[in-house]
């Protein structure tokens, strides 16, 4: 009885061990199998990869699995987690990163790597120097910000000004200013002056085509350039983007339909303070007025208050919402506008006259 109990302890205790051995290997298996590449054999796909500055590690695993190029994105998180990849990662675009790469090549390549584009938002309703200032601090190792300015402060000398008509319609001596389209730009690390510059023609060039602005502008007596100047007007004067074509077509009808009360003057603001701030040596744009417009740079063209018409040139780069809102000018809800007013809250209200101008006045600022 004893043999038989030693015999079958003995027999138990190897198939304990089989069952142990199996479950080692077959975890360690799949444990290394999550680590191998998503393409082992084969060439792979190469990915276009864009990490956003401030994406979390599982937000980048997340998507490297949705693009193919990881098994398993809590395993890349894992050793990201090990490696110190959360603290090194350079955010940017990455353009070399393949499946037939392990999850620890794509790792070591995020994090000693250099991204081979860099993500550069250009806010709505920046003026040249502003965005200047913004591309000069992005670490592109080439662009030199006097060039860029040098270009787009004289665009007679940008070497590419014949590729975009819209510059021939800038008077003589006068700006880029308005035509360089505000977006979220993928800039190659090593892109100069010139080629960022070619890069925002080329977007306002093509987004002006694609939503027809030109051609709307045209059927409401707006020449694309007009149009664009009026966008910038309303884009530094509207908050909210429902009063996008109230604040256009009361432009528009001070230019194209004026009255005796307004007498083809604009009165607009930020058109003063573009005037104020293009004086020399200005580094901070667009603070409040400290007096009424007829007393700020009274003699810049700019100044919409003693010159009439549309100003030389837009005073900013106006958004897709706002040219969309120039180039439908005038809507017919404001048809008989010629004021508006801006209340505490941002909201604007609009009037006929300037007696129900003043009557806003007194109601939503007094």
């Amino acid at each position: 009885m004893r043999r038989r109990g030693s015999r079958g302890a003995i027999i138990a205790v190897l198939l304990l061990g089989l069952l142990i051995f199996g479950a080692v290997y077959f975890a360690w298996n799949t444990a290394s199998a999550i680590f191998e590449p998503v393409d082992p054999a084969g060439p792979g796909k190469t990915v276009r990869v864009v990490i956003q500055s401030g994406e979390s590690t599982q937000q980048i695993a997340d998507q490297l699995q949705t693009d193919g190029l990881i098994r398993n994105a809590l395993a890349f998180r894992i050793w990201a987690r090990i490696k110190g990849l959360d603290t090194h990662l350079q955010a940017g675009v990455y353009t070399n990163l393949n499946s037939s790469m392990t999850i620890s090549d794509i790792i070591d390549s995020l994090l000693n790597g250099q991204p081979n584009e860099y993500i550069v938002r250009i806010p709505d309703g920046w003026r040249i120097q502003q965005i200047a200032n913004q591309l000069a601090t992005q670490g592109l190792a080439k662009f030199d910000k006097q060039q860029f300015l040098q270009y787009t402060l004289h665009p007679s000398q940008f070497p590419d000004a014949a590729k975009y008509p819209i510059l021939k319609s800038i008077p003589s001596g006068d700006s880029m200013e308005g035509l360089l389209f505000p977006d979220t730009y993928y800039i190659p690390v090593d892109a100069d002056a010139r080629e960022v510059v070619n890069q925002m023609l080329t977007e306002f060039t093509n987004v002006v085509k694609q939503n027809h602005l030109d051609t709307q502008a045209q059927a409401h007596h707006l020449t694309t350039y007009q149009m664009v100047i009026l966008a910038s007007l309303v884009e530094r004067e509207v908050v909210f983007s429902q009063d996008l074509p109230g604040v256009a077509s009361v432009y528009w009808n001070r230019v194209n339909r004026p009255n005796a009360e307004t007498v083809g003057f604009l009165d607009s603001d930020p058109s003063v303070m573009y005037a104020r701030d293009s004086q020399p040596g200005t580094t901070v744009f667009w603070k409040n007025l400290t007096d009424i417009g007829d007393n700020i740079a009274p003699n810049s063209p700019w100044n919409t208050y003693t010159h009439k018409g549309w100003p030389p040139t837009p005073i900013c780069s106006p958004s897709l919402a706002s040219m969309k809102a120039a180039a439908a000018a005038p809507d017919p809800r404001y048809s008989k506008d010629y004021f508006f007013l801006g209340k505490k809250d941002g909201h604007i209200v609009f009037a006929a006259t300037k007696a129900e101008f003043d009557q806003d006045v007194q109601k939503y600022l007094h």
